[in-house]
Order: structure tokens, then C-alpha cells, then sequence
């Protein structure tokens, strides 16, 4: 394998998800194939093959990224030293970070619609992703303080209110309201869980 620029394996993968990341930007994840991702890189197909078989692959991996940037910024907030924040001050920053990017989104919505129209791999490794989810959430509820466990359901109900969301942040021109969502978040948790 031939890595242009001296770049080392970590390195090389990093240019890639980054280059990756400006042609979904520019083009829509569904328009941009691996040879742009290539090209962009400055790098043979065949040495983004090696790293990311397929564009699945690929988006996963960029939307793990993603994810694992959201999560630990929303348990930094819990762990900062400071008082606990409130639930409105953790939805308001999911919120922002999970919807602010319409290219975050866009991964989401396309790794939804290729899981659907997909083969059952690829539906199962979205399976294990939203798994991933529910215990973020479980967690996150346990880390703000609560004795009692999280009820049964609640976390695929906000799982599926943020890809309800995620999908207005793409279609409706109107840019959502964070603070505002956060609020009416704020008691359907408090009210509906505590």
C-alpha cells in the first residue's frame, strides 16, 4: 500500500475521514462516492479500500466520531466540578451539537435509509448503534443523580423524538430552536420520569 506524503496508518485514516467529511459537506453523503473521497485525499482507491471497504463503512465510522464528540461533551458537563447541570442545560447542548450540523444529520438520515434498503448487516450494525444509545441515555440519567433506575421505554422514546428531530433539522427550512426544544424536553423528563 502506497500512502502519499509519509503518512503513517492512523494518519492516513484521519485525511481520509476528514476528506470524507468536506465531499458530504459540499455534495450530500448519497452523492459522494469513494472516488471523491479519494481524489480529495490525494490517495489511490485502493488505499481507501484498505481502510473503508465500502461507503457504509465509511459514514459508520464517521458517524461514530460524531457520537463519541457528543457524548463526551455531554459527560464533561457532568464532570466539570461544577454543580450538576439541569436536565434543560444538557438537552439544549444534545440539541445543538446532535442538530446544529446538517451534515451530521444528513449522515444519520442516509445510514437510516441504507439500513432500510440495505442488506441485514448493515440494519444490524444500526441496531447495535441505536443499542449504543439507550445506554448513553441510561447512563446519562444515572450520572445526573437519580436513585431509580430509568423507566422501561423512555430511552427509545427520546431516541426516536431525536430522530424525529434530526429530520426536521434537514427538511424544514426554518432553523430549529434549541433552548425552546430544551424546555419542553425539560418536562416531559422531569414530569414524565420523576
Amino acid at each position: 500500500m502506497n500512502v502519499k506524503r509519509g503518512l503513517k496508518k492512523g494518519e492516513c485514516k484521519e485525511l481520509i475521514i476528514a476528506s470524507a467529511q468536506q465531499c458530504f459537506s459540499e455534495k450530500s453523503v448519497d452523492k459522494t462516492t469513494l472516488t471523491d473521497v479519494a481524489k480529495r485525499a490525494g490517495i489511490s482507491k485502493g488505499t481507501l479500500y484498505y481502510y473503508f471497504p465500502t461507503k457504509h463503512d465509511l459514514v459508520f465510522d464517521i458517524a461514530g466520531i460524531h457520537m463519541l464528540d457528543i457524548t463526551e461533551k455531554l459527560f464533561a458537563m457532568l464532570e466539570d466540578g461544577r454543580p450538576a447541570p439541569s436536565w434543560k442545560e444538557i438537552l439544549a447542548a444534545l440539541f445543538e451539537r446532535l442538530l446544529g450540523s446538517k451534515t451530521r444529520s444528513r449522515l444519520h438520515l442516509y445510514l437510516i435509509h441504507e439500513s432500510l434498503s440495505g442488506g441485514q448487516a448493515l440494519r444490524d450494525r444500526l441496531e447495535a448503534t441505536y443499542d449504543n444509545w439507550f445506554h448513553l441515555i441510561e447512563e446519562m440519567y444515572c450520572r445526573m443523580g437519580r436513585k431509580e433506575p430509568l423507566p422501561k421505554g423512555i430511552a427509545r422514546i427520546w431516541v426516536a423524538m431525536l430522530d424525529g428531530l434530526v429530520i426536521q433539522s434537514v427538511a424544514c427550512k426554518n432553523r430549529l430552536d434549541y433552548k425552546a426544544l430544551a424546555e419542553v424536553a425539560e418536562v416531559l423528563v422531569v414530569k414524565g420520569v420523576v
